[in-house]
């Protein structure tokens, strides 16, 4: 008999499909878009304006995370510790995010506040003017972090990797450098805010703790400002690398040495255009066997069976509608070698055999866990709705998600495995104690 834990555990439910509510997006008389989450009685509101305009827009380094990061910093009439003591005196707070395609400032606080901090908020958004002494705080604070994630491994293994993907000068392969800090000014993010994130650009979500008359009276203050429109569009060519700039178009492997470290980072990438949803499914699911849990087939050889990483995983990071394929890991310097050796070895198994039945199951039952889990809680549908309009998805695509995984079989994978999944195709950057 067999009283294994694995052997006697219960069976986990299959998760086959997901019915969501219908997903709208409506129009407040002052033009912006909204997107009203299911209310919930959670003490809390949640309130998120996002702007259509990340990274990509920015004309110098730093210039779009600084913009925002900043925009509470102080006006005419409040400092920045003015600000942040009366949204605390309010019971609420305030975080902010930059990335490539958007940028977004949330604030969250109780139902019966939310008239006074959306007041006291979009009030001092409107008439941001970046103090002195904010200013040059945050850019001090900023440049001692960057140089101190320069002093690290991955640091350079993810930098040098994108930058000879793409190209130094590409949106997806550029990095700022610590000259950069000192180049920025006050009129960079001043310029950046009065075209990028002025109050009639955005969109507006609300989710949590609220009712009408608080959508209401978020409306009221966004009559002030009309909308200008909202729409996040680019150029499919945009994603694509480019070559002529790629210093390392050609080459496959990179080795950065860093000094005073025993290990070795490794990122390897490359640049993947799916055809279509189909084929976005299976490359979902390829990946999962190949490093994307703990029981890939990376995590499980290289660090289990062989002990040759510390810890080793793969993912696709967002390139416009394609996606950078991106594996990554922190090896034992004596092993390099025999680290690339057992990945092209994985590579090769995964295009030469179907995963058995068993293993496709697996990686099905785990993605539609982590994917029902995804929409867990007030606020989970927030980053949903973003999603589909970054990818320009239709509103029911999160219903038809499951049931498509569900039908794709093993020789499927393999077909996608053996049309992207070549180690040649992957740039490959060893940064840390390469000379071991």
């Amino acid at each position: 008999m067999n009283d294994s834990f694995r052997a006697t555990r219960p069976q986990a439910k299959t998760i086959e499909s997901l019915a969501l509510n219908k997903i709208v997006i409506d129009q407040l008389k002052s033009g912006h878009p909204i997107f009203r989450g299911e209310p919930s009685s959670v003490g809390v509101v949640r309130v998120e304006l996002f702007w259509p305009t990340g990274t990509r827009q920015q004309a110098k380094p730093y210039q779009a995370s600084l913009a925002l990061d900043l925009i509470l910093s102080g006006d005419d009439s409040h400092s920045e510790f003015d600000i942040v003591r009366h949204l605390d005196h309010l019971g609420a707070n305030h975080s902010t995010d930059t990335n490539l395609l958007g940028s977004s400032l949330v604030f969250r606080c109780g139902q019966k506040h939310l008239k006074d901090v959306s007041n006291w908020i979009f009030k001092h958004i409107a008439s941001a003017n970046y103090p002195v002494a904010e200013f040059e705080n945050a850019v001090m604070i900023r440049r001692g972090s960057l140089e101190r994630q320069q002093q690290t491994p991955k640091y350079w293994s993810s930098r040098l990797a994108l930058e000879n993907l793409y190209g130094k000068s590409h949106v997806l392969g550029s990095h700022g450098d610590l000259n950069d800090y000192q180049s920025i000014t006050r009129s960079d993010l001043i310029e950046f805010k009065t075209k990028n994130l002025h109050l009639g650009g955005l969109m507006l979500f609300i989710s949590g703790d609220y009712d009408d008359e608080a959508v209401s009276h978020l409306e009221e203050l966004l009559v002030e400002f009309p909308s200008t429109g909202f729409d996040i569009s680019y150029d499919e060519s945009e994603s694509i690398p480019d070559k002529n700039e790629s210093p390392s178009f050609g080459k496959s492997l990179i080795k950065h040495p860093v000094e005073n470290t025993t290990q070795v980072s490794l990122q390897m990438v490359t640049h993947i255009a799916p055809k279509d949803l189909r084929e976005r499914h299976c490359l979902t699911l390829l990946n999962l066997v190949l490093g994307g849990y703990f029981g890939s087939r990376l995590m499980q050889i290289l660090r289990e069976e062989k002990g040759l990483t510390y810890g080793i995983g793969s993912y696709f990071r967002p390139a416009f509608q394609n996606y950078t394929w991106t594996i990554s890991g922190e090896l034992n310097s004596n092993y390099i070698n025999e680290s690339l050796a057992c990945i092209e070895e994985i590579f090769d198994s995964l295009k030469q055999n179907k995963i058995t039945e068993e293993e496709l199951y697996k990686i099905k039952q785990y993605y539609a866990g982590q994917f029902r889990s995804g929409f867990d809680g007030p606020f989970a549908m927030n980053s949903k709705v973003q999603h589909l309009i970054y990818r320009n998805l239709p509103n029911d695509y999160y219903n038809s998600v499951l049931p498509e995984i569900w039908s794709i079989t093993a020789e499927e994978i393999l077909t996608a495995a053996n049309n992207y999944l070549h180690a040649t195709s992957f740039i490959t950057v060893l940064s840390g104690n390469t000379n071991s």
